[in-house]
C-alpha cells in the first residue's frame, strides 16, 4: 500500500500542470483503513484470589463464592444470565462501570452455567463474556413455612452456601443476616440478628432435619408492636397437599396469647372422611372417643385453602368460628400445625402443634428453644425426661421429671410427675418433641419444641 501510494502521488505531480484547463483537482486522497477491533481483557477473582480458566475458557466456582470481574482498561456496561434460567441469584452485588462483583447462590442441586457479559463503551473494543461453571447448591437451601409460637405464620429462606437467611413476616417485612455453626452443639446453627441483645446468650438457633427446620427466633411479642422476644418455631417445606392423606387422630398442644397473658391449650382432634371433617374435643381431659355430652366434640367442615397445603375449617354450628391448619410430613409422620389470630373474642393469637396418637414412645434426644427464651437439649425414655437449658443470662437450668399418663385413654401424651405434679405435658415421635405447661397451672402458656 505504501509503494502504490507513492507511485500514485508521483503521477499526480507529473500531470500537474499549472495550465488550467485540466480542472477538477485530480484524484481524492484515500480514507484511512478502519481500526481492527481488539478483544476486551478482563481480570477474574474468586473469593479475592486470581482465578484461572480451564481449557474451554471457563471458570469453576461453587455457590457461596464471591466473583469479581474487572476490565483491564476502560469502562463497560454489564449484564448477566444463567442456564437454566433463574438458577443463579446474587447476594450483595457491587456493580459499577469498572467492576462487577457479587456472591452467587444456586437454586438447584445440579450444575449450572453463569455468564457475566461486559460491553465496552469504546466502540473499538469487542464485548467479553466471562463464563462460570457453577456446581450444585446445598440441598438444604430453600424456603420454609414458619409456624411460630407467637401465633404468626412467616417464611424462612435459608442458604447454606452463602450462610445467610431471610425471615419474612406476615406483613412482608424482612429480617436478614448470617448464620453460623454452633460450635457448642453438633447439628445446631446460630441466627445472627440485630435483635439479639448484647451481653446475653444467643439463643436464636435452629436445627434442620430433611425438610424441616425447628428453632427459635426473635419474633414480635404477641399483641405488643415493636417488642421482640425469642420464641420457638417449626418450619416445614413438605406440606401434605392431598386431602385424602391428612386423616388421623392428633394429640394437639398449643398456646393462646394476649399482650399480658398466655394460656395452654391441650386437646385431642380428629380429621376424617378423607380430610373432609374435623372434630375437636371441647374437654381438655378427654380422648376424642370419650368426648360425649356435655363436652361433645365440635364439628367442622374442611376445605382446601387459597394455597396448596393449607386447609380451612368452619364450625358447622357457628360459621363465625373458623380457622386454618396445615399437615406437614416430619420424620415420616403427619404433623398438625396452625398459627394465627382467633376470629372470635378475645381474638387470641394462637399456635397449635399436633402429633398422631400412638402407643409408641421412642427413646430420643432433641434440642430446641422455648417461650422463656432458653435453648437446650432434652432426653426422653419411657419413664423419664431430663433437660439442660441455657438461659439468656448465660446461666443453666437442669430439670428432670418422671413421665406418666397425661390423660385417660389418650396414648402418646405424657405428664411430668415430679415436685410440681402434672405441671407439664409432652408429646414426641422420636424426631419432634413438644412440651407445654399444663392448663390452669403455674406454667400455663409455656412451650418447648425440639428436633432430634
Amino acid at each position: 500500500m505504501a509503494a502504490g501510494t507513492a507511485v500514485l502521488v508521483g503521477g499526480l505531480a507529473a500531470c500537474g500542470g499549472g495550465g488550467g484547463g485540466g480542472g477538477g483537482g485530480g484524484f481524492p486522497l484515500l480514507a484511512p483503513a478502519p481500526a481492527t477491533p481488539v478483544a476486551l481483557a478482563v481480570n477474574v477473582l474468586v473469593n479475592g484470589n486470581t482465578a484461572t480458566a480451564d481449557s474451554n475458557g471457563r471458570y469453576a466456582v461453587k455457590p457461596g463464592d464471591t466473583i469479581t470481574v474487572t476490565p483491564a482498561s476502560g469502562t463497560v456496561d454489564w449484564t448477566s444470565s444463567s442456564a437454566p434460567s433463574g438458577a443463579i441469584s446474587l447476594r450483595n452485588p457491587a456493580i459499577s462501570n469498572t467492576k462487577w462483583s457479587a456472591q452467587i447462590s444456586s437454586s438447584t442441586t445440579a450444575t449450572s452455567v453463569f455468564t457475566v457479559s461486559a460491553k465496552p463503551t469504546d466502540p473499538n473494543t469487542l464485548s467479553k463474556d466471562t463464563v462460570f461453571n457453577v456446581s450444585g447448591g446445598d440441598a438444604r437451601n430453600g424456603s420454609f413455612k414458619v409456624f411460630a409460637a407467637n401465633g404468626t405464620k412467616q417464611t424462612l429462606a435459608l442458604n447454606f452456601d452463602t450462610m445467610s437467611y431471610v425471615m419474612t413476616d406476615e406483613t412482608g417485612a424482612t429480617s436478614s443476616d448470617g448464620i453460623e455453626v454452633d460450635k457448642s452443639e453438633a447439628g445446631t446453627y446460630l441466627f445472627r440478628s440485630q435483635r439479639n441483645e448484647a451481653g446475653k446468650a444467643i439463643n436464636t438457633r435452629f436445627r434442620i432435619n430433611g425438610d424441616t427446620v425447628v428453632g427459635a427466633f426473635q419474633f414480635r411479642v404477641a399483641k405488643v408492636p415493636g417488642s421482640y422476644a425469642t420464641q420457638p418455631f417449626v418450619a416445614p417445606r413438605a406440606l401434605v397437599t392431598d386431602q385424602n392423606e391428612i386423616d388421623g387422630i392428633y394429640n394437639r398442644l398449643g398456646v393462646n396469647l394476649q399482650a399480658t397473658s398466655r394460656a395452654s391449650n391441650i386437646r385431642q382432634a380428629l380429621i376424617g372422611l378423607h380430610g373432609k371433617v374435623f372434630q375437636l374435643c371441647n374437654d381438655a381431659t378427654k380422648a376424642i372417643a370419650d368426648c360425649l355430652p356435655p363436652a361433645a366434640p365440635i364439628n367442622y367442615t374442611v376445605s382446601p385453602g387459597a394455597t396448596p397445603g393449607v386447609w380451612n375449617i368452619v364450625n358447622t354450628a357457628d360459621p363465625t368460628d373458623t380457622g386454618a391448619f396445615s399437615i406437614a410430613r416430619i420424620g415420616g409422620q403427619n404433623v398438625y400445625l396452625s398459627a394465627g389470630t382467633n376470629p372470635q373474642l378475645p381474638n387470641d393469637d394462637v399456635f397449635r402443634i399436633g402429633l398422631p396418637e400412638t402407643a409408641t414412645w421412642p427413646v430420643t434426644t432433641s434440642s430446641g428453644g422455648d417461650t422463656d427464651g432458653t435453648w437446650g437439649s432434652a432426653n426422653y425414655d419411657a419413664t423419664t425426661y431430663q433437660a439442660i437449658l441455657a438461659r439468656p443470662d448465660t446461666t443453666f437450668r437442669a430439670f428432670g421429671a418422671i413421665l406418666g399418663s397425661a390423660r385417660t385413654n389418650i396414648n402418646g401424651m405424657k405428664k411430668f410427675t415430679d415436685t410440681t405434679p402434672a405441671n407439664f405435658v409432652a408429646i414426641q415421635n422420636g424426631v419432634l418433641t413438644v412440651v407445654v405447661g399444663e392448663t390452669g397451672g403455674a406454667s400455663t402458656g409455656y412451650m418447648q419444641i425440639g428436633l432430634h
